[in-house]
């Protein structure tokens, strides 16, 4: 074995171990991650924006700071917001028991009507099965309401965390975005630098309108949930409206399941707190509204904001998200279509005749039979392709 092949050896075995060594030591600060993580994504969120006014005339620096006031001036807001939460976040707890029994006397109300309804056994067993207990298969029990006042309180260290170190994580990455992007182009070998930032530019610019874009509808759609559900509390005395609105903000994000968990927790809250005779009454225009603004963000606001989305045709979209849950529950739902979306980019890349029109006439049928050669197939195709993509 010649010195050149021993070289390359040690080289990767070397590059093997450092990528061990490094694995391990993420998975040690794994808790410390995902403050880094949120903070790169709203830097990354921002960018465009920096980009637009230092094209305007404003230094990387005075660009940053102005933005970054805004971003602390929208923080002090949030904190506001939640402020008002956990106090009714505290009512809610103090009214927990109330509410189980109110909701353990409908069920029963619901199994003595049941049992008078004509259905195959095995389904109604299945269905009294469920109704014994419900509240041991929900992800969040009325016991569990009750210690969320001694939760928060407990969580203040990481909460000061997140809205003191946070904002300062989100201007340094902000700062340094740009030699951060050089020193990782510097890593490439310069034959695949060119290839390298092609493929990064037309990702960066799907991730970019696909972050910016659910920050905006996740936004649009709590705004709507909680002034209507604030109507709600003003008409028929429905409480909790800020502790529904926060959670749409942050389940919407999730697809499907998002819109379906805040339509129920809203239509619940709305029969168990708003004033009787008028409860159900306040339930369904609950439901029905989270319904109505779930169609206005996604067929009014989320093309516009999000353009022509990710590029994902809507059978894969579904094959993501599933494949997402199966491999990492909600988070992987949240990340699926990204991944999938960087995914679709670098095929593209690697095979720019997926994007090419299909030509009308299948090459083969246009050739003569004496140019038929598999190798004369292949190079006429190659053509077809070229020529569509010039058109294009």
């Amino acid at each position: 074995m010649n010195k050149t092949l021993d070289a390359t050896i040690l080289r990767y075995i070397g590059y093997g171990m450092l990528f061990i060594v490094g694995a391990y030591l993420l998975y040690a600060v794994r808790g410390t991650l995902p403050l880094f993580f949120i903070g790169g994504l709203l830097a990354y969120a921002f960018e465009p924006i920096i980009q637009r006014l230092e094209r305007r005339g404003y230094s990387r620096r005075g660009a940053v700071g102005f933005l970054f006031v805004i971003f602390l001036l929208l923080m002090l807001g949030v904190v506001a917001l939640l402020a008002t939460a956990f106090q009714q976040i505290q009512a809610l707890a103090a009214n927990a028991t109330q509410y189980q029994s109110q909701a353990q006397e409908v069920l029963a109300t619901i199994k003595s009507r049941l049992a008078d309804v004509r259905l195959p056994p095995p389904i109604k067993n299945t269905i009294l099965e469920f109704l014994k207990n419900p509240f041991e298969q929900l992800p969040i029990s009325f016991s569990n309401v009750k210690n969320v006042p001694n939760l928060v309180m407990s969580s203040l260290g990481t909460l000061f965390i997140y809205f003191v170190i946070l904002p300062l994580i989100t201007f340094s990455l902000m700062m340094e975005m740009n030699p951060l992007r050089g020193r990782l182009m510097m890593l490439v070998p310069p034959s695949y630098r060119r290839d390298v930032t092609e493929i990064g530019q037309d990702i960066n610019e799907v991730l970019g309108r696909y972050v910016r874009g659910q920050l905006i509808v996740c936004s649009a759609f709590g705004l709507l949930c909680t002034l209507w559900f604030e109507f709600l509390a003003f008409k028929y005395s429905m409480d909790y409206a800020l502790i529904l609105g926060i959670a749409a903000v942050f389940l919407y994000i999730i697809p499907y399941v998002g819109m379906a968990s805040i339509a129920l927790s809203a239509g619940l809250t709305a029969y168990f707190t708003a004033e009787a005779p008028n409860n159900t009454m306040c339930a369904i225009l609950a439901v029905g509204a989270v319904v109505v603004f779930n169609l206005i963000i996604d067929y009014g606001i989320s093309p516009r904001v999000l353009g022509k989305g990710v590029g994902l045709h809507p059978l894969l979209v579904i094959f993501a998200l599933l494949s997402g849950a199966q491999m990492g529950g909600i988070p992987g739902m949240i990340l699926a279509v990204p991944i999938f979306a960087s995914l679709r980019v670098i095929l593209i890349h690697l095979f720019p005749q997926l994007t090419a029109p299909i030509p009308e006439t299948p090459p083969e049928t246009t050739m003569k039979s004496s140019d038929r050669t598999p190798e004369k197939v292949t190079r006429n195709v190659m053509q077809q392709v070229e020529e569509a993509k010039a058109e294009v």
